[in-house]
Parts: C-alpha cells; sequence; structure tokens
C-alpha cells in the first residue's frame, strides 16, 4: 500500500473551524458536531478532505505536488462523512477547482454571518428579548418559497430572482415596522445582505433564459450562490425557531440544521 500524506491534527482541527464545523459542500446542510450522550463528551461527524488526493491512485492525485502540498491547509477542505465518501468515489464531475470554489464560498459565507452581525443576532436571539409576533412574521414571509427549498433541475432561476426580490421587499417592509434599535432589526438586516450577496454573485448571468446544464458554468455558479444562501438563511431561521418555539413548515425544515 502506497504511503498516504495525511493532514496533522492541527490541520484537522483548523479546517473544521474555519467551516464552523458544517460542511462545505454547498448543497448540504450537515452539522459535523454535537453533543454525546456522555455530557463529558462530543461527536465529531465531519472529515478534512483533499483536494489532492493524499496517496498515488487517490482521487484528483497531482504527482506535482510535494509532500508538504499534500499535507497543506491549502489542499483540504471540510466535508461531512457522507459528502467525502461521494466525491472521493465519484471524482469526475468534483474537479479540484470545484472543491477549491466550494472551500472559498463556504469561507466567505462563514465570514458573512460571522462580521456583519450574526453572531451578535444570536447573542440577541438567545436572549429571547425580541418580539415573538415579529419572529413570526419574519418566518411567514419565507415560508411557501419554493426558492428557498425545491430541487436546483426543477426550478427557473427567473423565478427565483422574482421570488428573492419579493422576499427582499417583505424584509424591508417589516423592518419598517421595528422602533429603532430593535435587536430584531439586525436580524432582517442579516437576512437582507444575504440575499444581496445572491444577487451579486449572479449579476453577469441571463436569470431569464439560463436552465439546468451542469456543463454551463453560469448553471453552475447560479446553482452554487443559491445554495449557499439556502444555507446561510437556514441558518438564521432555525435559531429564530428555536428561540420562539416557532414550528416550521416542513418545507423550511429541508434548508434547517435544527431537523
Amino acid at each position: 500500500m502506497s504511503p498516504r500524506d495525511n493532514f496533522s491534527p492541527a490541520t484537522k482541527r483548523t479546517l473544521a473551524i474555519r467551516a464552523a464545523h458544517f460542511c462545505s459542500n454547498p448543497g448540504c446542510l450537515k452539522l459535523t458536531a454535537g453533543p454525546h450522550s456522555d455530557e463529558r463528551q462530543c461527536l465529531t461527524t465531519g472529515h478534512a478532505a483533499h483536494i489532492h488526493a493524499a496517496a498515488i491512485k487517490g482521487p484528483r492525485f497531482n504527482p506535482d505536488q510535494t509532500v508538504a502540498q499534500r499535507k497543506a491547509i491549502t489542499n483540504g477542505l471540510w466535508l461531512c462523512r457522507e459528502c467525502g465518501d461521494i466525491v472521493d468515489k465519484d471524482d469526475s464531475p468534483h474537479s479540484a477547482d470545484l472543491l477549491r470554489q466550494w472551500k472559498r464560498d463556504h469561507e466567505a459565507m462563514i465570514k458573512e454571518v460571522r462580521t456583519q452581525g450574526y453572531s451578535r443576532s444570536l447573542e440577541l436571539i438567545q436572549s429571547r428579548r425580541m418580539q415573538p409576533a415579529m419572529a413570526r412574521k419574519v418566518i411567514a414571509a419565507l415560508e411557501d418559497r419554493r426558492s428557498l427549498w425545491v430541487t436546483f433541475d426543477a426550478e427557473f432561476p427567473d423565478r427565483v430572482r422574482t421570488s428573492l426580490d419579493q422576499v427582499r421587499t417583505r424584509l424591508v417592509d417589516l423592518r419598517s415596522e421595528l422602533p429603532e434599535g430593535e435587536p430584531l432589526e439586525k436580524i432582517l438586516l442579516v437576512l437582507t445582505k444575504t440575499i444581496h450577496v445572491f444577487f451579486n454573485a449572479v449579476e453577469d448571468t441571463n436569470l431569464a433564459t439560463l436552465r439546468c446544464d451542469s456543463n454551463d458554468p453560469g448553471w453552475c455558479q447560479f446553482r452554487d450562490a443559491l445554495a449557499t444562501l439556502r444555507k446561510s438563511v437556514g441558518l438564521q431561521i432555525s435559531n429564530l425557531a428555536i428561540a420562539h418555539n416557532i414550528a416550521l413548515s416542513s418545507d423550511l425544515q429541508r434548508i434547517s440544521p435544527r431537523y
């Protein structure tokens, strides 16, 4: 058996933390860490995956890499075990460039929600100092929105654009109903910002003519941007629903890590 150039424990920990312990696949919502039944322990189900394989004959192996480069954090991304298994066993559609794009987009999303008020908004959510009625309105504004949960191949990009634009308008209207300084205002700002990020990512693509085609770079960009938006929205509404004991619709449950 050929030797493997495995990541060090420190590199694995750093990859997990940079991904906030969520799978970096834009189409996956799995949280890869949580409590063990033994309160003194925790569970980690994530996987520090190699972009270029750690050994000869592995997926996407690059013979031009040095041992140090194969072990470097730049050659890794954090995935759940299922996605890690899929990208290794079916490596043809999962190129090194695609995996690097997953990593960049996921870490950018984590940075977005961490630095643009999301961490503070979670603190406020958990303090239960927000208006429960308004929290229900926010979640209601996102219900029955196919753009947030329907499979990509069954959706029309231009319809997604229209739906998200309507959501954005509704969130702005809800924000106008709040007194200045109300904690929920931060949640609404972050949700609106998330939609802006999606529109910025696809602004150069003609969504009116775009159709599902995995060989079309424009479609792949749209698909991944929408998956990132769904993950970000799912993280936010899940905590909002937990804080106010609000039952999410079956559709919203699809994008919520809570479920």
